[in-house]
């Protein structure tokens, strides 16, 4: 039940103890701890970094850094400050910058945005390919421009199942993502993990343990698809 980095169901944009206490009694596997300044996410450079970090572990959650286009020496301590499980790369860094994380030995999820209009398999995996080579984790998620993710943009499933159907790995899927649209994205999609933020929120930027755990049943209702 676990990928490279260990989780199949991955709450992501966590900023209360309370948040990580709803994703571990739904049976999450992993949190993501949002380090880009913009985001209604984000999470200052105070000691609840440190506290959450430490509590994610405490409860069994791998803990994955999300990051916007940081320099990789700030990335680096960031890392290894919170001992962080895995990074994930979300704005425009380049392979050679995902490539110097990994040989440190820090595993590195590349978040490829896709555009919401289909895309054929080739367009796909034209964009995964030199990232999956390299060894890094593959999250597809929808395009939203300068917000960098967390919107709730949802990609053609369809056509990324047919992808798919011939990626001989593991990897995960957001954007748009909810309780309810959670079966349907599983099933035309087939990923192997998934990661919500805006989808178990409400408002916006606050996480919601009911819509938490309805996000997880589903998730763990269904066949796994590896």
């Amino acid at each position: 039940m676990t990928t490279a980095f260990g989780f199949r169901v991955k709450i992501c944009g966590v900023r209360k103890l309370s948040d990580l206490q709803a994703a571990a009694d739904a049976g999450a596997d992993a949190v993501g701890l949002n380090f880009h300044p913009p985001s209604v996410r984000y999470l200052p450079e105070d000691k609840r970094r440190g506290e959450l970090a430490e509590a994610a572990r405490e409860l069994g959650l791998r803990t994955v850094g999300v990051f916007v286009n940081e320099p990789i020496p700030s990335l680096r301590r960031v890392a290894d400050e919170l001992q962080l499980s895995a990074v994930q790369l979300h704005g425009d860094e380049s392979l050679d910058d995902a490539q110097r994380l990994l040989d440190e030995s820090l595993p590195v999820i590349r978040a490829i945005r896709l555009p919401t209009d289909p895309l054929a398999p080739s367009d796909i995996d034209h964009r995964v390919a030199p990232w999956q080579q390299a060894g890094c984790g593959i999250l597809l998620d929808a395009d939203a421009g300068g917000s960098f993710g967390g919107v709730g943009h949802r990609l053609d499933w369809s056509g990324i199942g047919r992808w798919a159907a011939d990626a001989p790995f593991r990897w995960m899927l957001a954007g748009g993502l909810t309780p309810e649209t959670l079966g349907i994205a599983i099933k035309q999609a087939c990923p192997f993990g998934v990661d919500v933020a805006s989808g178990v929120e409400q408002p916006r930027g606050i996480k919601n343990k009911a819509l938490i755990e309805a996000f997880c049943r589903t998730a763990h209702s269904l066949p796994p698809t590896d």
